[in-house]
């Protein structure tokens, strides 16, 4: 057991590392990871439910479209975070953007950003938040076991296993990843204590049953949370082998034993695959859901292209692969990766070879390299993603913490300069990326509530929306500008939609004289149409500004000012507007009085 001195330098790592996860959650909006709606929605569904997913031919009639064929251990943890909601709010509140860059736009952001992703968080918002700290734990668990499993390499040291759960800690990408709703964290966290009981049960010379139980306990769970989790195998395979110690009776028990434990654990997954799909991975929907663009295996540059993505996404590569950071700061990542490799080509060869307990890293790495080989193969361009190797994110810092303490191999004191200084590199680089790259990719167009109430200027109630729908609401509006003759009238309009609003609708505002005749008129969509209602998501809050070209000769006096929302491409279709008290008012509302100075 350690003591507290030798403790305490990991549980550091540790809160740093949660710290960091917490910054990248509040910094990274909602829905703005790989796949992580789909994800969420599984979790909702699972509350909502209580029964697993079935998927269909037509990904629209699914339960779960995008993914329900995910193994449901992930989601069966993450329950509990939303399942004290009430059932109503138990719902993604989401509009697709438009300009997002894989729709043939320009923006990072695949949603639009709404007022109820402001603080402070609330209903379906906080549960996502509080959905994502769960990921948190697993990242923290997965750092954790890298620490103990690098123990095992370094007996004895301190400052190599540090390294290693550092560069696990502060690698971005990882922390993003914890940051969202996601089954990659779990699947990361039980990959790497696999990693860590295989080199433990490879050191011991005497038998250990009990111990193959326990990592056939841990790869069934891994099985039932990813099917990638398939790609350990080999390395249980070798941890057996290296335990046996040449006995091959000894080592067909030790397999016998994990196997019969991870089939009795996850088996009934794969059998239901089998029955409801015909096949035991539920791969013919898979791949009607996934199939991509093929990738070019005999072009030189598109393997090029494909690991300088499966690299660059490995340390930081955000969003849903949208958001990338500056070019220095790949090769810093690029220069600690080539420094690693150097100091591991001279690591001296007995250290090395098939029967040393090295040889654990790296079958987990290269059965990583080959899943995502083989899902290259499967689904295209897509599979060169950094978080494809997370099964295997311990065995790489493992394996970079020993090229970079080979660089220097004379220091072995508890506390290494070296070390220490790539550590403090990885923090810096971690804690600059959610607030130098994440936060600034993404605009908000909708106001916090809060803001929104508190620049109404006058206050007023007038709900525009079919009589089967809920509307968007016109809660106040104000001048922003001198009323005279000649020129400008600026009007803010401030709206709160209630619900998604399916059409397009022009927004005109009249100035009408005491004969209500109309003297001046604007119209236009939402923020001169870069914002129209159909972008809009339920409960946003938006001030959207409107200018009146008053004439010249208009006479000084009180005038009446008209709203309303109509549709000129559709024969002129007015949208009707109701007051508070659910009174018609009619095609369109009077905001009030404006007085136009001499």
């Amino acid at each position: 057991m350690m003591r507290l001195s030798q403790r305490w330098p990991i549980l550091s790592l540790l809160v740093l590392f949660l710290a960091l996860c917490g910054v990248y959650n509040a910094n990274v909006p909602l829905g703005e990871g790989p796949d992580e709606p789909g994800h969420l929605a599984y979790v909702l569904f699972l509350a909502r439910e209580w029964r697993l997913p079935v998927q269909r031919t037509t990904p629209t009639e699914s339960d779960v479209p995008g993914e329900g064929h995910q193994p449901p251990m992930a989601y069966l943890l993450d329950a509990p975070a939303v399942a004290w909601l009430p059932a109503d709010d138990r719902q993604i509140v989401l509009t697709a953007n438009r300009a997002f860059v894989w729709a043939g736009g320009d923006q990072a952001a695949a949603f639009m950003r709404g007022s109820r992703e402001y603080w402070p968080w609330q209903g379906s918002t906080l549960v996502w938040r509080i959905a994502r700290a769960v990921s948190a734990l697993w990242g923290a668990a997965t750092v954790l076991c890298t620490y103990l499993a690098a123990r095992a390499l370094w007996p004895g040291r301190r400052s190599p296993p540090l390294l290693a759960a550092a560069l696990v800690a502060f690698n971005p990408q990882f922390i993003f990843s914890c940051a969202l709703v996601s089954n990659d964290p779990l699947l990361a966290a039980l990959g790497t204590a696999i990693l860590w009981r295989c080199l433990a049960l490879a050191r011991r010379s005497t038998p250990n049953w009990p111990g193959f139980v326990v990592i056939g306990l841990l790869f069934g769970l891994a099985q039932l949370t990813k099917q990638s989790a398939l790609l350990l195998g080999p390395l249980l395979i070798w941890a057996s082998w290296r335990a046996a110690r040449g006995d091959l009776r000894r080592m067909t028990g030790y397999t016998l034993a994990w196997g019969l434990t991870s089939a009795l654990v996850a088996g009934w997954w794969y059998l239901r695959n089998w029955q409801l799909y015909g096949d035991l991975f539920g791969a013919s929907m898979f791949s009607a859901e996934f199939a991509g663009q093929p990738f070019a295996w005999g072009d030189p540059a598109a393997w090029a292209g494909a690991l300088g993505q499966l690299f660059g996404s490995f340390w930081a590569r955000f969003g849903w692969m949208s958001v990338t950071p500056p070019a220095w700061a790949l090769w810093i990542y690029g220069l600690l990766v080539g420094g690693a490799g150097v100091g591991g080509w001279a690591v001296r060869r007995r250290e090395s070879g098939v029967k040393g307990l090295w040889a654990g890293p790296l079958i987990a790495l290269a059965m990583a390299l080959v899943w995502v080989l083989s899902f290259a193969a499967t689904t295209g361009l897509v599979a060169w993603q950094g978080r494809m190797l997370f099964p295997a994110i311990g065995a790489v810092g493992i394996l970079l913490a020993r090229g970079i303490d080979r660089i220097n191999p004379t220091q072995h004191s508890a506390f290494n300069i070296q070390h220490s200084a790539f550590s403090i590199i990885l923090i810096a680089l971690a804690l600059y990326m959610p607030f130098g790259v994440i936060a600034p990719a993404y605009t908000w167009a909708a106001l916090p509530q809060a803001q929104a109430q508190a620049s109404l200027g006058t206050p007023i109630y007038i709900r525009f929306a079919n009589d089967w729908e809920r509307g968007v609401v016109l809660r106040g509006w104000r001048l922003d500008g001198p009323v005279a003759p000649g020129a400008e009238l600026p009007i803010t309009l401030t709206w709160h939609s209630l619900e998604p609003i399916p059409r397009s609708w022009t927004v005109f505002l009249e100035l009408r004289d005491a004969a209500d005749q109309t003297l001046a008129r604007s119209e236009s969509r939402p923020r001169d149409a870069t914002l129209p209602f159909t972008y809009w998501t339920p409960g946003d809050w938006v001030a959207d500004q409107h200018r009146i070209a008053l004439p010249e000769g208009l006479s000084p006096g009180p005038y009446r000012l008209i709203v309303g929302l109509y549709r000129p491409e559709k024969d002129n279709i007015h949208l009707p507007a109701w007051a508070e008290d659910g009174n018609l008012i009619g095609g369109q509302a009077e905001l009030g009085e404006v007085v136009v100075a001499p």
